[in-house]
């Protein structure tokens, strides 16, 4: 059985070097290459390679969309799903109007992302399902407690037991930022310190994305 070959862009070391190891451990899959941003993607040889790229929409220069926009022409073949901390309709509606086959949430269950890759390989598509219910609670948290998104995927980070500086490196803010922003979440959800933060997002983080 011939293996789909799989291209991962995404900034998050810890995150491809996962990734990789699953979908590596899959008879029917193989991953390629990887790289940190899309630019150094396109100057490779092995993107003409593969048949399934996986592609962060938060990526340092361009981002995911611009380049999936600049693919999308000359890569026929290719099968391009976007990955995202946070989905959003307006980034949904974005992306099915370039053409890409695919635009996941990275909460998915990697069972639910594999079945994504084998599904756009054969010509289909590979929506979120759950988009509509996951857009309606982002926006009850950014319009009634007033988080931004970024608020939001550092609130993930923390749910996922990450650290101020383990998120400085993720994101590639200084800690000072990511402090302040964990000082902005703790007045605006009326909490009293970062325990109280975690605590929260703990409880609440799953209705909210999920």
């Amino acid at each position: 059985m011939k293996a789909i070959k799989i291209v991962l862009v995404d900034d998050h070391s810890l995150f491809t070097e996962g990734l990789m190891q699953i979908l590596d451990a899959i008879d029917d899959l193989q991953v390629i290459a990887t790289f940190r941003d899309g630019e150094t993607m396109l100057k490779s040889d092995e993107i003409h390679k593969a048949d399934v790229l996986l592609l962060d929409i938060n990526l340092p220069g361009n981002s995911g969309i611009s380049i999936a926009e600049k693919m999308k022409p000359y890569f026929a073949s290719l099968k391009i799903i976007c990955l995202s901390m946070l989905f959003e309709k307006n980034i949904l509606d974005k992306l099915k109007f370039i053409g890409v086959a695919g635009y996941l949430p990275k909460f998915v269950h990697t069972n639910e992302l594999i079945e994504a890759i084998r599904k756009v390989r054969i010509g289909e598509t590979a929506f979120y399902e759950e988009h509509t219910k996951a857009v309606s609670n982002i926006k009850v948290w950014t319009s009634d407690f007033k988080l931004t998104n970024r608020e939001l995927e550092i609130l993930q980070l923390i749910k996922d037991g990450k650290s101020t500086k383990e998120i400085s490196e993720i994101l590639h803010r200084s800690q000072f930022t990511i402090e302040t922003h964990r000082k902005n979440m703790i007045r605006k959800l009326n909490l009293k310190n970062s325990s109280g933060l975690l605590h929260f997002a703990m409880k609440n983080l799953p209705s909210l994305i999920n």
